[in-house]
């Protein structure tokens, strides 16, 4: 007999995100897994959770559209159909959604939070007693696991490993992020300005459109989209400022031909822990001088030691550690 797994996450599949990449790769490889069936609950992958409310809530230096508010009678059939509950970024779920205590649960945490945060968060969870397996996607992010959890389980956030992925040819600059003050966008826009790079092409895949002549934009792209679009560069840029825990555009960015720069943030150098190139943290200078030195290197190489160092998230060999924990349940 089969084990079924609710997937669920308070952010709306409606939006583009971390979470929401993950969880659908997770259903993914679990709908092709002889011993498991998966169902997710979460807006945008039901139909009957339209019309519920989406709220836009400014928290951790970005806005997270989610759902405060679920449908009990719906929720509650997802419950009663599953042996096993994956919850993906627990707080909501917990504070609003009311989860019953008599069902087998894993949380995985996936954000890095300020300090304040964890202190409120570490009171709120000692009004919940669940009795659950809590994992975490990054060093980043298991300061938030910790305040759910005294032990907590570290498993990467996965990708599947592109076997074909060779260095692209063409050369550009990719961009990928919303035009928020910590993806750091207004450095993209001032590179794509600056003289040494004149002869580059800019691509930046966003949410909204803002005015440039140096810049090829891309709105919301599917998946699909996004992948093509991957293709024309060679470089991408990871600008971001803060407030990350781990960094799967990075992860993507490497799987399809792109040599990746980043900020030095640490959940940065953690992901490429042994390949990263980084230029100082919000330093526009440092930034240009770094890729400046990059046009006297093998760029070929550092990516090949870049594409090495993702495989250690391949999908199947982090979704074996999850199964392993479904099994134990």
């Amino acid at each position: 007999m089969n084990t079924n797994v609710l997937l669920i996450t308070p952010y709306t599949f409606n939006s583009h995100g971390g979470v929401q990449n993950q969880v659908n790769l997770m259903q993914e490889y679990l709908d092709e897994h002889k011993l498991f069936d998966v169902k997710v609950f979460a807006h945008g992958k039901d139909p009957s959770l339209e019309n519920n409310k989406i709220f836009n809530i400014p928290f951790n230096s970005s806005i997270s559209s989610v759902m405060l508010f679920p449908g009990k009678k719906l929720f509650h059939e997802y419950l009663d159909w599953a042996d096993v509950v994956h919850v993906h970024e627990p707080f909501v779920p917990l504070i609003f959604w009311r989860l019953p205590k008599n069902k087998k649960y894993v949380f995985t945490h996936h954000a890095a939070l300020n300090s304040f945060v964890q202190v409120i968060l570490n009171l709120i969870y000692k009004m919940f007693k669940y009795k659950a397996v809590s994992t975490h996607v990054s060093n980043e992010a298991k300061k938030n696991a910790l305040t759910l959890s005294n032990k907590t389980t570290l498993i990467p956030n996965m990708i599947k490993i592109n076997r074909e992925a060779s260095y692209n040819n063409s050369e550009g600059y990719l961009f990928i992020g919303r035009n928020e003050k910590r993806k750091n966008l207004k450095f993209f826009n001032m590179l794509s300005m600056h003289k040494s790079f004149k002869d580059k092409k800019f691509i930046a895949i966003t949410n909204e459109l803002f005015d440039t002549s140096t810049i090829d934009l891309h709105l919301n792209p599917s998946d699909e989209e996004k992948n093509t679009l991957l293709l024309r560069t060679n470089i991408y840029l990871a600008l971001n400022t803060k407030s990350e825990s781990f960094g799967i555009t990075l992860l993507e960015a490497v799987n399809h031909g792109n040599l990746v720069v980043s900020s030095d943030l640490v959940a940065f150098k953690d992901v490429l822990e042994d390949s990263f190139i980084v230029f100082k943290n919000n330093n526009f200078n440092s930034l240009v001088s770094v890729l400046s030195d990059l046009t006297t290197k093998d760029l070929k190489i550092l990516w090949e030691k870049q594409y090495e160092d993702i495989k250690k998230y391949d999908l199947s060999k982090n979704m074996s550690e999850f199964i392993s924990i479904y099994s134990k349940l």
